[in-house]
């Protein structure tokens, strides 16, 4: 049996439109159930507090729950896993921070790639400040780079893992300053900071939220922050671009993906829900007084920033030559 072209497109033309208008449909009702929030980290972190902060928006704005539920394991890489296989129906989304980039890079065993998720928004980002022991020399970078140089061993540097985002940041300095930091991995930047507290070892990446009290009082000292502009926390502290390294940025972000297949229309409605939420002056107070800026931005934007970081920390990566299993 013969279809001619014109009745064939005809049906392809119907389709699509009965498509679409299926999916605003979905839109329209979205959400008619609980929808699950996931977070690869243990309860009580910064990843944590931040979905738990828009989950609770989210539920008061769009009339159902959004439930948060904690997947720690393997730096976020199980849950992420999850995702991939969930329903792509806008009920199962995940909150994600910079190392969703380079968790991609870092395992080379992964079942899924960057390409398996939708971005929905970036919630908000912060640098990190590198901070010293009071009784460690340097106090600037240039004396930093200069100690370093000058040594037969490398400086201690503590971070909260192997492959942790304070880990690929430090990769990346040490890339651009002509150094070798000796690479201290502990299991979270709690006992990171207790350590350097207590003059174990002299210098650690932390955020803002983690750094700032024990900075203005006198227990620790602040070298450089890792952001392009300098912090309204810490005026008189230097990046490191201005400081030696030009062009050095390493910020951590927090972010909302969804599985691939999750109709646009729903990510459409998530995202002018989020980026409502996150512009609204409570909710924009509180992730200031967390340390960290506001963004809410497209999911245009979103991927735009991803493919960025793919480039960026894949050159870094593989001269550090770091793989993880």
């Amino acid at each position: 049996m013969k279809i001619s072209v014109s009745k064939f497109i005809r049906g392809v033309v119907c389709g699509a439109l009965l498509a679409m208008a299926g999916n605003a449909a979905v839109a329209q009702d979205y959400p008619s159930k609980a929808v699950r929030v996931t977070v690869g980290m243990a309860p009580g972190g910064s990843n944590d507090t931040v979905a738990r902060l828009i989950a609770a928006e989210l539920a008061n704005r769009m009339g159902q729950p959004f439930v948060v539920e904690n997947k720690p394991g393997a730096n976020s890489t199980i849950a992420t896993s999850e995702l991939k296989r969930a329903s792509p129906d806008g009920y199962n989304l995940m909150l994600v921070i910079s190392s969703h980039v380079t968790n991609s890079l870092l395992y080379p065993e992964l079942n899924y790639s960057l390409d398996d998720f939708k971005p929905v928004t970036v919630i908000a980002d912060t640098p990190f400040v590198l901070v010293a022991n009071p009784k460690f020399e340097p106090g600037n970078m240039e004396e930093l780079i200069k100690l370093a140089k000058s040594r037969k061993d490398p400086i201690d540097f503590g971070t909260p893992g192997l492959g942790s985002t304070q880990h690929i940041a430090l990769e990346l300095m040490d890339q651009m300053a002509g150094i070798r930091m000796n690479n201290v991995p502990y299991k979270g930047g709690a006992p990171a900071q207790a350590d350097l507290l207590a003059g174990v070892i002299p210098l650690i990446f932390a955020t803002p939220t983690q750094s700032l009290p024990f900075i203005k009082n006198g227990q620790l000292k602040a070298l450089g922050v890792t952001s392009a502009n300098r912090i309204s926390q810490l005026p008189d502290v230097p990046t490191l671009a201005e400081s030696g390294l030009p062009g050095y940025e390493a910020n951590v972000w927090f972010g909302i993906i969804a599985p691939g297949g999750t109709p646009d229309e729903v990510i459409r409605k998530l995202n002018k829900e989020i980026v409502n939420i996150v512009r609204s002056e409570p909710v924009s107070n509180r992730l200031r007084e967390m340390g960290l800026n506001p963004i809410g931005s497209t999911p245009e934007a979103f991927q735009a920033l991803i493919d960025q970081e793919k480039t960026k920390w894949t050159t870094v990566i593989q001269q550090s030559d770091i793989k993880l299993h």
